[in-house]
């Protein structure tokens, strides 16, 4: 891990700070709209590569379709038996559980692709072009393998604890919204940036929770409008995470700025020091 970023959130988790939902609302949206073209061809890619690859998987590993017709009957009839006898027959399907296996794995080994948006925004930040092959950036940074394993970690755990119960979910999903970016622009590995965004979440839970809820919000009003929505909302979710680690935590190369320009010639290009 970067030892400058790790150093930084030390002092934060000493000092503490908070968080300003609003100001991180207000920041993602000014970044969307200077990366949304390049953000919304990642969702397209992302999306069709998934559908492609499911329908392929279909194909090889047929799983018992569910009858809407027939379960609406059951369902009325109010016959518990019936009901559980009918979802025993779908998962126990020796092809259901390899499918959904196979299916979990192939679309964590994609979200990388969507990852790439924090790199977009960053970029945008920096005022550097953003380019088509940014969209696979993390193919070949070196940090896949880390994404597409914290990936697995996060989705399982927090689909545990929305089966246990929902606040469960809520706290997880919270706690780790800093999960990628540490991975991503502090080099950390699964370890500590799964330990290190939750430490900074519980400092400032409230603020966490309330960007986490803006997040869902914005899927929430996606799904409203249909796949254009979704689209258009996917990004904004990530960049609200980018913000958000901006806020708390920031970048190693801010302060290589600042420091570099300590014990530099003054007199060097400004006209009025000659």
């Amino acid at each position: 891990m970067d030892n400058s970023i790790q150093e930084k959130i030390n002092k934060q988790l000493e000092t503490g700070f908070k968080v300003s939902a609003s100001s991180v609302m207000d920041k993602a949206f000014e970044i969307f709209k200077g990366i949304a073209g390049f953000a919304i061809l990642a969702v397209i890619i992302y999306g069709l590569t998934s559908w492609i690859l499911s329908a392929i998987l279909g194909i090889f590993l047929p799983t018992v379709e569910i009858d809407q017709d027939e379960l609406e009957a059951i369902s009325n009839s109010g016959d518990i038996t019936a009901m559980q006898d009918y979802y025993k027959d779908i998962f126990m399907n020796s092809n259901f559980a390899l499918s959904s296996t196979i299916s979990s794995l192939l679309s964590s080994a994609l979200y990388p692709i969507l990852y790439s948006i924090f790199v977009m925004a960053r970029k945008f930040d920096q005022h550097q072009n953003i380019e088509f092959s940014d969209i696979f950036v993390h193919y070949k940074n070196g940090k896949f393998l880390n994404l597409f394993l914290v990936t697995l970690i996060v989705q399982i755990v927090g689909s545990v604890g929305f089966v246990l119960c929902i606040i469960p979910g809520f706290v997880v999903y919270t706690m780790w919204l800093l999960v990628l970016p540490l991975i991503i622009f502090a080099s950390a590995d699964i370890k500590d940036a799964l330990s290190y965004s939750m430490k900074l979440a519980f400092k400032s839970f409230g603020g966490f929770f309330t960007v986490l809820l803006i997040c869902l919000a914005a899927l929430f009003v996606g799904l409203l409008l249909c796949c254009i929505g979704v689209i258009a909302t996917i990004p904004i979710i990530y960049i609200l995470m980018y913000v958000l680690y901006k806020e708390v935590v920031g970048f190693s190369e801010d302060n290589s700025d600042e420091i570099s320009q300590i014990g530099t010639d003054i007199y060097k290009d400004n006209p009025y020091m000659k």
